[in-house]
């Protein structure tokens, strides 16, 4: 139908809520009594060929209501739908989405498919209207509707297609599926909230690569509140009704990396004591517009911003991260592409002029020479296993003390009350996974 907003077109805080907001529609559907009578009465009006169709519509809405989301993401093309094995069409899909718009069940934004920019691309969403909350039965649904949660939350994909690999429960596994259900168990009996609006169910998952010996990091189902920039999330999240604070690991793999080989050879102790950072290598050679670094930090009325330090940290990072020097450089590039096509105010690399990405490499070899044998070497699916270790210590302590935290890999956010907890937890669960935390270096953002 015309007239339809585009979701990329939507203003940046109403986009990230209403993706905070937004259940994966499932292409299958299922009877219910929560629901079964008000799809026979709209398939008595659409006609009996939508009957597939609409209970795909109100199965997938009330699981969506049933987790507390006020949307949904749903795919239109033609492909997703060929040969469903439920007998739902793309057609009739289309059909019953046009209709529950036109009588104000929905509101439609419009997802696009970006091939050059796919960060750019988002899925279709049907917003839920009142009149939807109005013909069906809340009450029915939390009663009746069985609540949509992770099976196991470990998961381990294959590294190539990514698709996930069956595997046996051992005991292992348990312990570990046993550590994170804990961990989504907290979450019950905190207000979690964006811009003052709940955030439907939250849970996480531990997504290991290939084996349980790399990866392993913990990722909120469905993106969820990891899927929030930094400057939204500090401004806008609240727990029970309290501003959050965000305290990160800094440079965290090039420091484990320093922590490992300092208690091998404790002469690289020293680096710490002199507050060695990673990603200070030269930078003489770079050409830099500072001028154009301070009128973009004006404009925009940022305080913090430093294009230069962030291109040294993400290319180090590729280096450890990447296959080889040639991945690593076609990687960063990419990033600087993709930074290019963003807007303005989201822009990383406001200022940095045709930059040598090789000269960049190896003056961050050159700066860290103790730890340059392990790039270009997929080492960081092994580091990833070590930082999931510790982050799953840290969510430990803070759970043996009645508190929680929303964990983003490398940092976590927790009431602004519990910041000084938070902190011996990151240090303590620093130490205890890798041996002592000289370089254990902590960042407020």
């Amino acid at each position: 139908m015309s007239g339809r907003v585009k979701v990329r077109e939507l203003e940046v805080l109403e986009l990230h809520l209403l993706l905070l907001q937004t259940y994966k529609s499932k292409p299958f559907r299922e009877e219910n009594c929560a629901y079964n009578d008000v799809v026979d009465e709209h398939t008595a009006l659409l006609g009996s060929a939508s009957y597939n169709a609409v209970q795909w519509f109100f199965m997938n809405t009330s699981k969506a209501m049933r987790k507390g989301y006020k949307s949904m993401s749903i795919k239109l093309d033609n492909n997703y739908w060929t040969g469903n094995s439920a007998g739902i069409g793309a057609r009739k899909v289309r059909q019953v989405i046009d209709y529950f718009e036109e009588i104000g069940y929905i509101t439609v934004y419009t997802g696009s498919k970006d091939v050059r920019m796919w960060w750019m691309s988002y899925p279709t969403i049907v917003k839920f209207n009142a009149p939807l909350y109005d013909v069906v039965d809340c009450n029915q649904i939390r009663l009746l509707v069985p609540d949509d949660k992770l099976s196991c939350p470990i998961v381990i994909k294959d590294r190539e297609t990514k698709e996930e690999i069956e595997f046996e429960i051992t005991e292992e596994i348990k312990t570990m599926a046993d550590e994170v259900s804990n961990y989504n168990d907290s979450f019950k009996d905190v207000l979690i909230e964006f811009n003052g609006e709940p955030v439907p169910s939250l849970e996480y998952k531990r997504s290991f690569s290939g084996d349980l010996y790399k990866g392993g990091r913990l990722f909120a189902h469905g993106g969820s509140v990891q899927l929030l920039p930094e400057k939204y999330r500090l401004e806008y999240l609240t727990l029970d009704k309290e501003p959050i604070v965000e305290v990160d690991y800094k440079a965290i793999h090039p420091n484990i990396m320093y922590e490992l080989i300092s208690l091998e050879n404790p002469m690289y102790a020293k680096l710490a004591r002199k507050n060695f950072d990673p990603y200070n290598a030269d930078i003489s050679f770079l050409d830099v517009d500072e001028k154009a670094i301070a009128l973009h930090k004006m404009k925009f009325g940022i305080m913090k911003y430093d294009p230069v330090r962030k291109l040294y940290k993400r290319s180090l990072l590729m280096a450890i991260n990447c296959k080889s020097d040639v991945q690593t450089r076609n990687t960063i590039n990419q990033e600087l592409y993709k930074d290019s096509k963003l807007d303005e105010r989201d822009r990383e690399f406001v200022g940095i002029n045709k930059p040598n990405i090789a000269l960049i490499l190896e003056a961050l070899s050159d700066h860290n020479s103790a730890i340059c044998d392990y790039f270009y070497k997929d080492y960081g699916v092994v580091l990833q296993n070590l930082d999931s270790k510790i982050a799953l210590r840290v969510i430990e302590i803070l759970l043996q003390e009645g508190q929680t935290c929303l964990a983003y890999h490398d940092s976590f956010a927790v009431k602004m009350s519990v910041q000084p907890l938070l902190e011996f937890a990151m240090k303590e669960a620093w130490k205890d996974t890798l041996g002592d935390n000289k370089f254990c270096f902590l960042d407020v953002k």
